[in-house]
């Protein structure tokens, strides 16, 4: 009897051939050179692969973040990530075998990307990704998930779209990311330049249209980086000059056309319009403009990132004040938009911007809440923010904030206190990155200390000092924080605006 059991099993496992094979032999991943053959072979579906987040990047970081799937920073743990490898490497094909290029030994700056080729059932032409929202691009961390996703018989974070050719498409589109990286400095100079030169004048001159431009200067600087995006101007100089002349127009017509209330309500609604729009239909004009996401970086690929964010903060307070009684409705509508995967994707603005208009709302009210009210709508602004991420995630969206939420009270609570770690290391990482912030910081205090209260500029400061406490960079928060503080000061104090417009 046991001979005759013997003989069946071995019969059932020879009649299953391979298609019995383990699941983990269905998928393998490879490392080779870059100058491997694969990566020109027309049976695979062909990437470009960011190695790594921050500014450096080295190749034992990129390893462990491709074993584990997940990214280190390169401030705080020298880009090695946590936790325990989910996959390992194969050194034969299989059905779907993954081939990737990973940087050399060293540390080096993290502006390279590396051939990645997917040769398996489903891929063909360019490699997309769920994760970066950009065709061609794939973040080195959602290898591991997609390689299990597969064994498992899942949908993978890694997917393909056919290319008539994909490798001229990957050079023309490398060749983007890069000129977009060396267009930054530059852009931010103009936008930092703009709001510093108008600035000055309306405080000289005491011009409330001056003061309305210098407001409305970095609204302008992302509009015009957008457009110059869409138009597909790619040079350097030419972003830089074209964004300089485009944004000084832009900045003095709409201060002088747009008075309050109605006319400048209007036009800060449109700016809202227009940026959700353009993030939702074309995420990648905003990846590849001088002011926007910076896919290079392995940080943000697509939506807002904390530079835009606290630039569109004061626009956003503004425009909520302007419409009085229909603040709880543009709140909402601003918040939503910042939050949902699928067009910010700035889930740390969720609570930002919140704390922002709730302190107008009380700073508005005209009397101080009592400690009831205050605590009602505190729950009341809790309740609209988880109602947001849960309809963010029923509808697909998945970010750090969904995942942090879905981990309970532990996980945001590691997720705060690691951001607190990455920004302080951020801080005391270069000493003129020191310096910026705490002059920045100086600054922000004394505008807190004037003794002619604003509630628009009350709610700035308060929601400013709410990004910095769950944000991971302070530079960029506190040095464009203060600049958007002082033009807003400088507009509503300086020039005598506010009993027109905020009042």
């Amino acid at each position: 009897m046991k001979r005759i059991v013997a003989l069946g099993l071995v019969l059932t496992a020879a009649s299953a051939g391979p298609a019995a094979a383990r699941p983990a032999e269905r998928v393998a991943v490879i490392v080779v050179p870059a100058s491997s053959p694969v990566f020109a072979s027309p049976k695979a579906a062909h990437g470009l692969l960011v190695a790594g987040e921050g500014a450096t990047v080295s190749r034992g970081g990129a390893l462990a973040s491709l074993l584990r799937g997940a990214l280190g920073n390169a401030v705080v743990d020298s880009g090695l990530p946590g936790g325990k490898p989910k996959i390992s490497l194969s050194t034969r094909p299989a059905q779907t075998t993954f081939y990737l290029a990973l940087p050399p030994p060293g540390r080096h700056h993290n502006v390279v990307r590396y051939p990645i080729a997917v040769i398996g059932p489903g891929y063909h032409g360019l490699l997309t990704s769920s994760a970066t929202h950009l065709t061609g691009l794939i973040a080195i961390s959602d290898v591991a998930p997609s390689v299990l996703a597969l064994r498992h018989g899942d949908r993978p974070t890694i997917r393909s779209r056919s290319s008539s050719d994909p490798l001229g498409y990957l050079r023309s589109f490398d060749s983007r990311l890069t000129h977009a990286h060396d267009s930054r400095t530059g852009g931010v100079l103009v936008l930092v330049g703009l709001m510093v030169a108008l600035g000055l004048l309306a405080l000289a001159t005491g011009s409330r249209a001056l003061g309305r431009a210098a407001f409305l200067a970095a609204p302008s600087c992302l509009v015009v980086s957008l457009i110059l995006s869409a138009f597909g101007v790619t040079s350097p100089t030419e972003i830089v000059v074209a964004l300089a002349l485009g944004s000084t127009a832009l900045a003095l017509a709409c201060g002088a056309l747009l008075p309050p209330r109605l006319p400048l309500a209007l036009g800060l609604a449109a700016l809202f319009a227009f940026v959700f729009a353009v993030l939702w239909a074309e995420p990648s004009w905003n990846s590849l403009a001088a002011l926007g996401a910076r896919p290079d970086g392995g940080g943000r690929f697509y939506g807002v990132n904390n530079q835009v964010s606290t630039l569109l903060l004061s626009p956003a307070l503004v425009l909520a004040a302007l419409v009085g009684p229909a603040l709880p409705a543009v709140a909402l509508l601003v918040v939503a938009g910042m939050v949902a995967s699928f067009i910010g994707a700035q889930a740390d603005g969720l609570v930002v911007y919140l704390a922002g208009f709730l302190v107008l709302a009380w700073r508005t009210a005209g009397r101080r809440p009592g400690t009831a009210r205050a605590a009602a709508a505190v729950a009341v602004a809790a309740g609209a923010a988880l109602a947001l991420v849960a309809i963010d995630a029923a509808f697909g969206g998945s970010s750090h904030i969904t995942h942090a939420v879905g981990g309970g009270p532990g996980t945001l609570a590691g997720d705060l206190a690691h951001r607190i770690r990455l920004s302080a290391a951020f801080v005391v990482s270069r000493w003129n990155e020191a310096l910026l912030f705490f002059l920045s910081m100086a600054v922000l205090v004394w505008l807190a200390l004037r003794r002619q209260r604003l509630p628009v500029l009350d709610a700035l400061l308060a929601a400013l000092a709410v990004s910095l406490v769950v944000n991971d960079t302070p530079t960029d928060i506190a040095g464009l924080g203060v600049l958007s503080g002082l033009v807003l000061w400088i507009w509503l104090v300086r020039s005598d605006e506010r009993a027109d417009a905020l009042d």
